[in-house]
């Protein structure tokens, strides 16, 4: 009796051995498997595909449904034209952590027949911008995140399909749908999108080059009045500027000459000391910017519009940084 007891015994403590370790797996698994609701509880806001279960396909598929692979969101969607039928967005590729340092083909032909022109730009290389016309291929960083700047002129208000493929195997595919909406006039202030956003680049090189340097790319749409049409805005941030330590630019759409500067380690780039980025308000009163910064710390920065005619509108915004962190 003692004998079959003890054999007993040494089995029951195998088992639990074993188990151990096979919890242990289950309790990974299931973190892991939890990382996107986390990052949307803590993003309320936020716009990304796996918190706004955008349309998007993976693998090549066709039809709708929100892949757990790969996802791509354009922020603002959908956005309203301003001046010569412009079309400045961000667009964001999220994939797992598993497929960092591949690369990314963003496109979209549709786009390219509704415009005269159509290019992408990255800072994934640093300042000044690389522009890349009608698609572009960029590098994703350890969090499976990619992040580019698309402008459009002379677009024709409708839907376009954006497509972002992985070119390494397994070559997921997702897809989403820009909407154009032509010039109306809107409610004055002033809005960045995407807001939150995750910095993106965390590598300066690799097999297939830099995903950059924690960047920022986001656009701010001033609106106001009509009665202020073809009118002078400005905007600035000397917060968000000296938050990005080796270099910002702005970029004024309407014709506006892009302002910029570039720093060196040791050396930050700082605060704008010399004229705010400046456009013209076009005939419904509205204006687009884009910012894009290199090296940024996270944190919120206030940002100030102001048309320099009539009553000097002034409009302000928060718009918030976070530190590069997978999504999916």
């Amino acid at each position: 009796m003692n004998v079959r007891h003890s054999r007993l015994a040494r089995l029951v403590a195998l088992t639990v051995v074993v188990s151990m370790p096979l919890l242990g797996m289950a309790g990974v698994a299931s973190a892991k498997s939890k990382a996107g609701p986390n990052y949307c509880k803590n993003h309320p806001n936020s716009k990304r595909a796996i918190c706004t279960g955008s349309s998007s396909t993976a693998g090549g598929a066709s039809g709708g449904g929100t892949s757990t692979n790969i996802a791509v969101t354009v922020d603002p969607n959908p956005l309203i034209e301003t001046g010569s039928s412009e079309i400045h967005a961000v667009i964001q590729v999220e994939t797992l952590a598993n497929f960092a340092g591949d690369v990314i083909d963003i496109n979209s032909s549709q786009l390219v027949s509704s415009c005269e022109t159509v290019n992408y730009e990255t800072v994934a290389n640093g300042l000044p911008p690389t522009v890349s016309p009608d698609q572009i291929s960029v590098v994703l960083d350890d969090d499976g995140n990619a992040t580019v700047v698309l402008d459009g002129v002379n677009c024709a208000p409708g839907t376009d399909i954006i497509e972002a493929d992985l070119e390494q195997a397994p070559y997921y595919t997702a897809i989403t749908t820009l909407t154009a909406n032509p010039p109306v006039t809107t409610t004055p202030g002033v809005t960045g999108y995407p807001n939150p956003e995750v910095e993106t680049g965390d590598t300066s090189g690799g097999v297939n080059g830099a995903s950059g340097n924690s960047d920022v790319y986001a656009v701010f749409y001033v609106e106001d009045n009509p009665v202020y049409a073809e009118m002078d805005v400005e905007i600035g941030s000397s917060q968000l500027e000296a938050r990005c330590g080796l270099g910002w630019r702005w970029e004024p759409g309407n014709g506006g000459t892009p302002v910029s500067v570039i720093g060196t380690p040791g050396h930050p780039a700082g605060p704008n000391t010399g004229p705010e980025p400046e456009t013209t308000l076009d005939d419904d009163g509205n204006a687009v910017f884009v910012f894009k910064g290199v090296s940024c710390a996270a944190g919120d920065s206030t940002v100030i519009a102001d048309v320099l005619a009539g009553t000097h509108d002034t409009f302000t915004t928060t718009y918030t940084i976070t530190a590069p962190e997978p999504t999916i």
